[in-house]
């Protein structure tokens, strides 16, 4: 029989968790008290999407999700299938299982190897059976939230989405001392494309820059659509010259899908102590983008100190 005081502590735990829709949230509310309630040294939590056979190792709000290879993880993929709980040396690989789903796994790791007896086994599958629908909403809430911050016409991260993304990561730019750049992006000539096939035809141009663009970052960088033909990509921990490669990318791959008919014009700008604030890298980066348009098209210019300090007009 499983103790009292842990049947109850497992209820406050099925109640805080239950009042969040955030994963991060979430994981943080976990981590302590699943590790005082089954003794484990580290309690990690994943989800799982069976569609595109990818599972995310969920960590703090430092870092993005980690995705983990179900062939370096023999484990997972066991638990994965047979929903049943794996105890191998020093952890104990736990399914996260809702109306005959696996959402997610839960992780706990010992320093040393253990074995745990069935009682405590039955418990930990308790807990599991706990967290699992929590993970279930958070997760449906996050691609909710991820439609809604989505370009109907590119597929690529919206206006708001993009201010939200440039303000974070502006901040957390200064507070750690990491680079980040902003490559801001005008498709030349959408008028002329318009006047010429009509906005179907713009619209594929459109398309295909954003094709081009996301087909040409890394994971953590965020390409954006603002709206019309202006486009914003935001390369965390990137110097200028990341950037001007990213752009060199892109142009590439715009020319080959487009088969030669597109270009784009761009602006580069990093954030530095007199160009510290969102608004700053966006209006240096517009600028520059600006004059590269100005000058021909097809180009992609780095900004310069004054340019944070005029607007286009």
């Amino acid at each position: 029989m499983v103790p009292a005081h842990r049947l109850q502590a497992l209820l406050d735990l099925s109640l805080t968790l239950s009042s969040s829709l955030d994963l991060r949230e979430v994981l943080g509310e976990l981590t302590a008290p699943a590790a005082g309630l089954t003794g484990a040294e580290n309690v990690e939590l994943f989800t799982y999407d069976r569609g595109r056979g990818v599972l995310l190792r969920l960590v703090d709000e430092e870092e993005s999700a980690r995705k983990i290879s179900l062939e370096s993880f023999p484990e997972a993929r066991h638990v994965l299938e047979t929903q049943e709980p794996l105890q191998a040396r020093a952890q104990l690989v736990l399914p996260l299982v809702v109306r005959g789903e696996t959402v997610g796994l839960l992780r706990l790791v010992d320093t040393e190897d253990r074995v745990r007896d069935e009682g405590d086994i039955g418990f930990c599958c308790a807990l599991a059976d706990v967290v699992a629908p929590t993970v279930r909403n958070a997760t449906l809430y996050a691609e909710m939230q991820e439609l809604a911050a989505r370009d109907k016409l590119t597929g690529l991260y919206n206006r708001r989405l993009f201010e939200d993304l440039l303000h974070s990561e502006v901040a957390r730019s200064l507070r750690h001392g990491e680079p980040l750049a902003l490559l801001a992006v005008d498709l030349d000539g959408l008028k002329r494309i318009n006047d010429r096939g009509g906005h179907p035809a713009g619209d594929e141009a459109l398309r295909a820059l954003a094709r081009a663009l996301a087909g040409s970052i890394r994971a953590g960088d965020f390409a954006c659509r603002l709206g019309g033909d202006e486009f914003a990509v935001i390369l965390p921990r990137s110097l200028p010259e990341d950037a001007v490669k990213v752009a060199e990318r892109a142009q590439r791959a715009l020319v080959r899908i487009g088969r030669g008919q597109h270009s784009f014009s761009g602006g580069i700008a990093q954030v530095t102590p007199t160009r510290p604030s969102a608004a700053d890298a966006y209006r240096a980066a517009d600028l520059a983008s600006y004059r590269a348009k100005a000058a021909g098209g097809a180009q992609t210019l780095l900004a310069g100190e004054g340019d944070a300090a005029f607007d286009r007009g």
